[in-house]
């Protein structure tokens, strides 16, 4: 199937309209307030351990959605600083200082590291009816358009190498695999519960997280080499947001404990971690951790 030709007005813009994921306030909402805590991470003979937890956004307001850059010596995440919108700032990890990324009339989210951290990649608001993921570039700080599709995007995850993106649409609620050297779309499934897809460590694979007909709730693997889908965990609790460990394990927190579904699974079940009950006032949810495994970001609602 191929993408529909666009008008020359339409892609000179620099930001599209978006439509809000779950966790993301509606323009009439005011944002919840949630916090971005960094914490040490190691692993003890297969158990984490977080260690040195503090709050690197520090702001009475909206700040969510952390992931790690490519080099493993920064967070980017987004926050509403003047009360009106959402931007994207890139916390340093050593100096802990904060970079605001986007400035913009408009909202920013789910930002991501592109092409070796040489770009950053956002979800934005704008005017048009359409919505689709942005691309900052690091050393011109000029933005383009990365995805030539009019379907609403709400979360994605884009393979620079393969150039292949899989994205969750929030009109939808389905996820659909790009193909951007290809000019290719296609459906690969519906009933997507609203949570960023994201790249499986060592693969060209992605992974969503799908409700089956009979009301269970997974994490599933999708390989575009053959379109294949496959199950990998279940989800027992309201909590949709996880996140992939270098060695294949994911981790997710459940009534701010730290729960892990380790790669090689034993029993296949989730393994109690951490309590992090004594540090958390709130109630901990959506969770990042750095490419080589040595920080964790988790946020606080």
């Amino acid at each position: 199937m191929k993408y529909l030709p666009f008008l020359a007005g339409v892609c000179s813009l620099l930001v599209l309209s978006t439509v809000k994921a779950e966790d993301e306030p509606a323009q009439t909402v005011a944002p919840p307030d949630t916090e971005v805590h960094v914490f040490d991470l190691r692993v003890k003979d297969g158990r984490y351990i977080l260690k040195s937890g503090h709050n690197i956004s520090n702001n009475a307001g909206y700040d969510n959605q952390p992931y790690f850059t490519d080099d493993n010596k920064a967070l980017l995440y987004v926050s509403v600083r003047d009360g009106k919108q959402t931007d994207v700032y890139q916390h340093d990890l050593k100096s802990g200082k904060a970079t605001q990324l986007t400035k913009t009339p408009h909202s920013e989210y789910s930002p991501k590291t592109y092409a070796n951290n040489s770009a950053v990649t956002f979800v934005s608001e704008g005017g048009n009816p359409y919505q689709s993921v942005w691309k900052l570039d690091r050393k011109t700080n000029k933005s383009e358009w990365l995805l030539n599709s009019k379907e609403p995007v709400g979360y994605y995850a884009a393979n620079a190498d393969t150039d292949e993106v899989l994205f969750w649409s929030r009109y939808g609620w389905s996820v659909q695999y790009l193909n951007l050297k290809q000019d290719e779309v296609r459906f690969v499934s519906g009933n997507a519960i609203p949570s960023s897809p994201q790249q499986i460590p060592n693969s060209n694979q992605f992974s969503f997280v799908h409700r089956q007909t009979n009301g269970q709730v997974w994490i599933k693997a999708f390989d575009p080499a053959d379109f294949s889908i496959r199950p990998i965990a279940p989800i027992f609790d309201s909590n949709y947001d996880y996140g992939w460990a270098p060695n294949g394990d994911i981790l997710r927190m459940v009534d701010n404990k730290l729960m892990v579904w380790p790669h090689k699974a034993k029993g296949y079940r989730w393994q109690s971690g951490q309590n992090m009950i004594s540090y958390f006032k709130g109630k901990a949810g959506r969770l990042a951790v750095s490419p080589n495994g040595k920080f964790i970001a988790i946020v606080e609602n």
